[in-house]
């Protein structure tokens, strides 16, 4: 029997996008969906938590920081696990774990056992959602690959304004209690659904040079009888990488990826620094102005639902022209609408208008970083690669949490508080700037592109089964 080759990053990319690829996509935009639930559920039963245990707003925080402080670390950690364990088992892992810590966070009898609970929930949903953008990225074709990796973002949206409004029937009929309890049952769910249905990336295992038979499954279940029991799997990732793959974190802070790896830390830092910012404290910025708070409710709802156009708007440009471009394109937006949020004053009606654009453009970006970071790193360093960079930037929604009390206390003008972000914004698009410099010369994997064609191996075609 004829033994073949198949180059698994030349098959993924030269793919259409048909059934499989919606499978992965569908399973990893839920995934996404659970997480946002998760992630703002101390939002949602705030309120009756304060009542029930009669505390202040202040005595609250701890618990929102932990929460925040264990998707920083879940983000670290989970990147150089996938990259050594595999995505799969991180995934299932992860989404499994901060179900269990939902559901037990039900029975917290005080703040601190909240707060711990709260930080362990963290890091599972840390860790499963770059991991869950990775896999959706190493499955994708190559022309639809960022808006892919976007639109699985917008699954976190979906979550949170899901969540709303299934809190505002839950705990009024059930207690806040049962918003964490739905937060755990169904994930917990959905990782047994995943177990049974969710695939290892073949990227990895091409890589990793392992699971033969699973590689087999996957091609043939993309491509019915592409191959057989005796293909060679080969990637020209794997080539490149060679054994030295074992440290991703040393791998994606040495050259030639040093540059790069900085300019998207401090990039997704500084958008998250802008968003959390916008997040936690539009609102009361609003209310604070003159407006009523079910204006400043319609007005941070419009930002929110400018960022979930935002997210796919921006995926579909960086598959067509130069992501580094796009992005920096889309951060000015945000600095241009910030800066006439910082200087107009208009009515409600302008007010949800500028605050959708703002949304559209600083979301966007948000999730741009991440589809740049996906297809920058090759794939024995891409979980290790985007989780870090999401950890660095969960720090950022950290300080964006926490300075707009200080700037809030220093009695400033709604204007200028808005102008105050055009700093954090001109720092990201030059961190922009900086990454497309450097990475001008690299392929979509992070190799350079002069090494990829001797590198190359063509799918060969199939011996007869026979």
């Amino acid at each position: 029997m004829t033994t073949n080759r198949l180059d698994i990053q030349d098959f993924l990319d030269t793919r259409t996008f048909a059934g499989f690829q919606w499978k992965i996509l569908l399973l990893c935009l839920t995934i996404l969906v659970m997480d946002g639930f998760d992630v703002v559920a101390m939002g949602f039963i705030a309120p009756a938590l304060i009542a029930d245990w009669n505390m202040s707003r202040e005595a609250l925080g701890p618990v929102l920081g932990m929460g925040l402080f264990g998707l920083a670390i879940g983000a670290l950690a989970g990147g150089p696990l996938a990259d050594r364990f595999g995505r799969r088992k991180v995934i299932i892992a992860s989404v499994f774990f901060f179900g269990l810590m939902s559901l037990v966070s039900a029975w917290s009898t005080g703040v601190a056992m909240l707060s711990a609970l709260r930080f362990l929930t963290g890091l599972g949903l840390g860790a499963s959602q770059p991991n869950a953008a990775t896999l959706a990225s190493e499955y994708a074709p190559k022309k639809y690959r960022a808006l892919m990796v976007t639109v699985v973002y917008c699954g976190f949206t979906l979550g949170a304004a899901g969540g709303g409004f299934l809190a505002s029937w839950l705990v009024t009929s059930h207690g806040w209690q049962s918003i964490l309890v739905v937060g755990g049952v169904v994930p917990i769910a959905l990782a047994v659904v995943l177990i049974a249905v969710l695939p290892e990336s073949a990227k990895f295992l091409a890589v990793k040079r392992g699971g033969r038979e699973a590689l087999q499954r996957i091609v043939n279940a993309i491509a019915p009888n592409t191959v057989n029991a005796s293909t060679e799997y080969v990637t020209s990732e794997a080539v490149a990488a060679g054994k030295g793959t074992k440290n991703a974190i040393r791998l994606i802070v040495s050259r030639p990826h040093t540059v790069v790896t900085a300019a998207l830390w401090v990039g997704l830092f500084m958008n998250l620094l802008t968003v959390y910012f916008l997040n936690s404290w539009l609102p009361i910025m609003v209310k604070d102005d003159g407006f009523t708070l079910a204006d400043a409710a319609l007005v941070g709802a419009m930002m929110q639902v400018g960022g979930t156009f935002g997210n796919i708007f921006i995926g579909w440009e960086m598959d067509r022209w130069n992501p580094n471009k796009v992005m920096i394109g889309t951060l000015l937006g945000a600095a241009v609408f910030t800066i006439c949020l910082g200087n107009l004053s208009p009515g409600v009606y302008g007010l949800m208008g500028l605050c959708f654009m703002l949304g559209f453009c600083i979301n966007a970006s948000n999730t741009g970083w991440t589809a740049m970071a996906a297809a920058y790193y090759p794939t024995a360093m891409r979980a290790t690669g985007t989780s870090w960079m999401t950890g660095i930037g969960r720090f950022g929604a950290i300080f964006g949490a926490s300075i707009g009390a200080v700037l809030l206390s220093f009695k400033w003008e709604f204007g200028q508080l808005f102008l105050a972000l055009t700093l954090p914004i001109g720092i990201a698009v030059f961190a922009a700037w900086i990454k497309g410099r450097h990475a001008g010369g690299t392929g979509h994997s992070g190799l350079p592109a002069a090494a990829s064609p001797s590198t190359r191996v063509a799918p060969a075609r199939t011996a007869s089964a026979g």
